[in-house]
């Protein structure tokens, strides 16, 4: 039985004694030990999951050192096969290789986080620290071994970029490839609509009349260079419906006539633009204009 074991029971049973022989004065005295004895039993509990943790943490140590055994056997194996190696050969050995690199990071990564737990738990036992040291002394070796491997498959025209690569650097090649998808996706999903009478619209640089003969028949159309702050952002994957406020309304922009209804009140006013069928409205311009009146 450990010293701060023994020096819990002991603490425990003076308690005991306490209260059987003390009264109501001498409670501070008991509340005192029995904080003393939770500090110490808190300390234990500490010590007892550290020591769970370092031995599962040597257990995946050993696992990856054997995962990568086994690798390097099979790319040593591959090389051997012949000098010429088909593509899906190379790249079937390419990602052995930065799979090793990654378990080899991982368990350096592990061995770094034990000695920090030790070192916080204020345990310094020296059979930890041997094996530790043993453990260390093996990724050394496997390291170097690694490295062998690497000059090997150099003379097979592998670059050393390709044998130092680590699986991290692929998925921030995959995370940056994503962002810039989901980018474009925002963009191909972002529309921008603008509600106004014709003086508002006009005023605001949104629209202009065109065409015509001698002041007559005028056409009103958006502006080539139009006023993008007037505008409204939308995502048309979320937007089925748009608040227009007119006795009147109407489209300035071009958008399927039997992809949209105007819907009016009880009054005759137009109230909302409902899009009934989002791909087609949206297919000749994301950009919607309405004038009221």
């Amino acid at each position: 039985m450990g010293t701060k074991k023994i020096r819990s029971l002991a603490i425990m049973a003076v308690i005991a004694i306490i209260l059987i022989s003390c009264g109501s004065s001498d409670k501070k005295k008991i509340e005192l030990l029995s904080k003393e004895n939770e500090s110490l039993r808190m300390e234990s509990k500490l010590k007892d999951s550290t020591i769970n943790q370092f031995f599962a943490f040597m257990g995946e140590i050993e696992r990856n050192l054997s995962i990568i055994k086994q690798k390097e056997q099979t790319i040593s194996k591959t090389a051997i096969a012949g000098s010429e190696l088909k593509p899906d050969v190379r790249q079937q050995i390419d990602e052995e290789i930065q799979t090793i690199n990654m378990l080899m990071d991982k368990n350096r990564q592990t061995i770094a986080a034990l000695h920090k737990k030790l070192k916080d738990a204020n345990l310094k036992v020296i059979e930890f620290e041997r094996m530790l040291a043993s453990v260390t002394q093996q990724l050394d070796e496997k390291e170097h071994e690694i490295e062998q491997l690497k000059e090997n498959l150099t003379r097979l025209n592998f670059t050393v970029s390709q044998l130092n690569a680590r699986i991290d650097t692929l998925m921030e090649e995959k995370v940056e490839m994503n962002l810039k998808l989901q980018s474009q996706t925002t963009q191909l999903n972002t529309a921008w609509y603008a509600i106004g009478t014709q003086k508002e619209l006009t005023e605001n640089r949104v629209i202009d009349k065109t065409g015509g003969f001698l002041g007559m028949g005028k056409s009103t159309k958006m502006k080539a260079e139009f006023n993008q702050d007037y505008f409204v952002r939308i995502d048309i994957t979320k937007t089925t419906s748009i608040p227009v406020a007119g006795r009147k309304a109407k489209l300035i922009t071009t958008h399927p006539m039997d992809s949209y209804s105007l819907i009016t009140n009880e009054k005759g006013v137009v109230v909302e633009l409902k899009i009934n069928d989002i791909s087609k409205f949206w297919s000749v311009s994301k950009y919607l204009v309405i004038e009221t009146e």
